[in-house]
Order: structure tokens, then C-alpha cells, then sequence
């Protein structure tokens, strides 16, 4: 028999009853209303996939998962929001790829939360492709002759996007990184506003997601030049992708998936990893999305934390090759 001091039993002794409180808690779970984190005010993408979702988890957990609007700063309120939440699965938020990843490549250790270490990811729920797009009356057509337009004009040519740092203004820099061309970014407040300028021929190109964009296209309004996706998208056939241009393996789109705060105990991990997964598959809420071109991606939790480490030094060594600095 192995023999354990009477002070060392005392404390494993100590040590199991403490425990056993978040354990009872953790496999309770859950026995009252969730709360699910927006950065961004209502209507974007965002917001829709989480309204469409929550009352799927609520279905799936028995109990109801509230939405809660929480913008500004580019996400970082309701990033710390979350952070700094218990660890006990009733706070979580519907992240994306600006405040969970590219924050983290433009604002580096100045960041008020840590993307990779400060939340438990819990699954990826979509990726949004982006378009690049122009005025009919900018007579370049294609990718390739607007990298050459924009070689021509030295630097001035022009192209709108929703906000600096956002995913579209970060493709369009690594396009021009990797074509070695310059072009001048114009932010506006927000994709809408970017989009109404391109229209009225203010401004020659515009890239943003594909559920802002596409209906132009389609109409005519605008001219496709090219779509972000590694395949062309259902709802604009004949846009050939930015890799079929001359950029092999190109791509690049917005995401969005669910974290919670930081570690979540593994049992409250799992049922709200089923409970994602099973709402985004859905068929009412695939349908939802189809219209809108959002793309249904879930995942692991572990591929999820790899896919936001990837993220980050992707789009870190965009920034700082292009010498982006925020706003």
C-alpha cells in the first residue's frame, strides 16, 4: 500500500470538494438563458447568421440564446466583452474575421485582448466571399487589365472599401503586393457607403462581400472583375475567381464563428460545439444563407484555433509589407 502524508491526503481531499461545484455546474449546463456577443450593430453579416442560428442552439440546449448588438472599436468591445466573461459557456460571441484576426495583424500587442489566448474557440460557421467590382464606365475588364490600368495610372487609381484594416481593403493590398502595382484605398463607413460612391461613378472599383456586391453584378450596375473564393460562386457563374487570373492558389474571404471565453470547461465545450454545428446545418437556415451567399463552414474546435492562428499571420504579413496602420 502506498503511503500519502495525512496533510497531502487533506488536500486532495480539499482539492476533489472544490471541484466538485464546476463540475455540477459544467455538466447542468445549461439551466438558464445564453447570451450571444455581436460586434457590429444589427443587419450586417454578422448579426444575420447569429439570429439565424441562435434560436437553432436554443432548440438544441433547451435553452434560449439572446443576441446582444454590441458595437465599436472595430469589434473590441465586444471582444473584451467576452474575454473577460466567466468561463461557464453563458457568455458567447459571434466573432469574425476583423475583431478575431486582423485586429490582431494592425493593432499587434497594442490590442486590448489576445485573439489567439483570451477565447476558446469553439467552431467556425461560414466564410463570405468577397468581390471586386467596377463602374460600367471604367472600361478595363478582368483583373489583369485592371492591375495593368493601375500600373499605367502609377498609384491613382482608386477602389472603396468599408473600412481600413477590414478583410476587402486587405485583399485588394495583397493583390497589389503580390502584382507589384499601388493603387489608393478609399475607406468609407462602412461597404454600403464604398458601394452607393462605385455606383455613381465617384470612384472606379469596389470590393466588399458578395451578399453587398452580387445583386449589382447580376442587375448590371456594376461589372464583376473578379471573386476571392478558391471556386467561382452559385450566384455569379460566369465571375472567374482572382486565382484563375494569373493568381494560382489565391484566396481569400470574411468568416465568422463562435467563441466563448477563455478556458471553457470541456463538457459545456462539447454541447455547445454539437449544438453550433447541428444549427448551422439546418436546412431552413442553409437555405437562409444560400440566398444571402454565405458560405456553411463548420469545424473542430482545434481546426478552428489553427484556422485563426493561420489567419493571423497571414493577413499580419500583409500589413506590414503594405505598411497599413489603422485608423
Amino acid at each position: 500500500m502506498i503511503h500519502i502524508p495525512l496533510g497531502r491526503r487533506l488536500a486532495l481531499s480539499l482539492g476533489a470538494t472544490l471541484a466538485l461545484p464546476g463540475l455540477a455546474r459544467a455538466q447542468d449546463f445549461p439551466n438558464r438563458p445564453i447570451r450571444m456577443i455581436i460586434p457590429y450593430p444589427p443587419g450586417g453579416a454578422s448579426d444575420v447568421i447569429a439570429r439565424l442560428l441562435a434560436p437553432q442552439m436554443g432548440e438544441a440546449l433547451g435553452q434560449p440564446v439572446v443576441v446582444e448588438n454590441r458595437p465599436g472599436g472595430n469589434g473590441r468591445i465586444a471582444c473584451e466583452l467576452v474575454a473577460r466573461s466567466p468561463a461557464d459557456g453563458y457568455t458567447l460571441l459571434m466573432g469574425n474575421a476583423g475583431p478575431n484576426a486582423l485586429n490582431a495583424a494592425l493593432y499587434g500587442s497594442t490590442l486590448s485582448y489576445n485573439v489567439i489566448t483570451d477565447f476558446t474557440p469553439i467552431s467556425l460557421v461560414s466564410q463570405v466571399p468577397m468581390i471586386i467590382a467596377a463602374n460600367p464606365e471604367f472600361q478595363p475588364r478582368g483583373l489583369q487589365a485592371v492591375i495593368a490600368e493601375a500600373r499605367r495610372r502609377n498609384g491613382e487609381l482608386s477602389y472603396g472599401h468599408g473600412g481600413t484594416g477590414a478583410a476587402p481593403h486587405l485583399t485588394m493590398e495583397q493583390i497589389a503586393g503580390i502584382s507589384n502595382i499601388k493603387w489608393t484605398a478609399v475607406p468609407f463607413r462602412g461597404g454600403q457607403l464604398a458601394l452607393t460612391a462605385t455606383l455613381a461613378n465617384q470612384i472606379p472599383l469596389v470590393a466588399d462581400t458578395a451578399p453587398v456586391v452580387a445583386p449589382h453584378v447580376r442587375e448590371g450596375r456594376l461589372v464583376g472583375v473578379a471573386v476571392t473564393t478558391a471556386q467561382r460562386i452559385p450566384q455569379l457563374p460566369d465571375l472567374p475567381t482572382i486565382a484563375e487570373q494569373g493568381f494560382p492558389g489565391f484566396e481569400a474571404v470574411s468568416w465568422g464563428g463562435v467563441l466563448a471565453p477563455p478556458a471553457l470547461p470541456a463538457p459545456v465545450l462539447q454541447r455547445l460545439h454539437a449544438a453550433v454545428v447541428k444549427g448551422m446545418t439546418t436546412p431552413s437556415v442553409k437555405e437562409a444563407l444560400d440566398r444571402q451567399g454565405v458560405q456553411i463552414r463548420t469545424s473542430s474546435p482545434d481546426e478552428f484555433l489553427a484556422y485563426i492562428k493561420a489567419e493571423v499571420a497571414r493577413w499580419t504579413d500583409v500589413v506590414q509589407k503594405g505598411g497599413i496602420k489603422p485608423d
